[in-house]
């Protein structure tokens, strides 16, 4: 699935991108096209948490942005649970999509 990829402050592993690669592409069903994803992955500094992986995706369709961030302790944690959101969020747009087309 094509999308944009920002890191800041941060060098993330193949085998990361890989796995978010697979994640995103698990979320195709769920959009519809055309769509823009944007995703952010940073390592930042939380006030009360210290040193956090911060990622943020973006996703642009129908006129709508779906903006999901989370941050967690390692990148892969962080991509999970920013993916498990969206993918919620996906789901009851198109949920309620079919309602009103029903």
């Amino acid at each position: 699935m094509k999308h944009s990829l920002t890191l800041e402050h941060i060098e993330i592993s193949d085998l990361d991108k890989e796995q978010l690669e697979a994640k995103l592409d698990r979320l195709y069903k769920h959009m519809l096209p055309p769509y823009e994803i944007d995703v952010l992955i940073a390592h930042d500094t939380h006030h009360t948490q210290g040193d956090v992986i911060r990622c943020r995706i973006n996703v642009e369709q129908e006129g709508k942005v779906y903006h999901v961030e989370r941050n967690k302790d390692t990148v892969q944690d962080a991509i999970d649970e920013v993916i498990a959101a969206l993918k919620s969020e996906l789901v009851a747009s198109h949920n309620r999509r079919k309602e009103h087309n029903a």
